[in-house]
């Protein structure tokens, strides 16, 4: 059985009004920790969505909006801290059924949304958006304005590490 979610928002599909709804997540400061840890983000202050659910029928929930993230990450060039604010728009659809489900059904256009699985009349928003988040992160941050300065070459030309496969290559 695999743990909790650090950020769970479970929505009962069939509570959802027949035009949609709009719904406004927001993970607490525990939330935020517990998600940088999964996402290996140094900090997190802030994941929040708003997200339109709209119920396309047979318990398929369509669902359009923004993931919207405030995260502290460490340059690879300078290995500096840095800030970066996110705002990503995605489209998911829920759908009744395990993911062994989804695999199965060959009606799946592959070019569609992505698809998500549910079990039991309830999806969970929280993870779709901390999955949507994950998809969305970089994993080489750099610090804007980060440059890689290599040292100057120390000896003469012709010597450097990759100067025998060169030689190699060319004779």
């Amino acid at each position: 059985m695999s743990p909790a979610p650090e950020f769970s928002r479970r929505i009962e599909a069939g509570r959802l009004r027949d035009g949609g709804e709009r719904v406004t997540i927001a993970a607490t400061e525990g939330e935020c920790a517990a998600v940088a840890r999964r996402l290996g983000v140094e900090a997190m202050a802030l994941l929040e969505a708003s997200v339109g659910l709209t119920p396309a029928g047979g318990g398929v929930v369509a669902a359009a909006g923004e993931v919207r993230a405030h995260v502290t990450r460490i340059c690879v060039v300078s290995l500096e801290p840095f800030e970066q604010a996110l705002e990503i728009p995605f489209r998911l659809v829920f759908r009744p059924g395990t993911e062994a489900d989804l695999v199965a059904d060959q009606t799946i256009d592959p070019e569609s949304e992505d698809e998500v699985p549910y079990e039991g009349g309830r999806f969970d928003l929280g993870e779709a958006v901390v999955e949507t988040l994950a998809l969305a992160l970089d994993p080489w941050p750099r610090r804007p304005g980060a440059v890689l300065e290599l040292p100057p070459s120390t000896g003469p030309a012709g010597t450097g590490p990759f100067a025998a496969l060169a030689r190699r290559r060319r004779g």
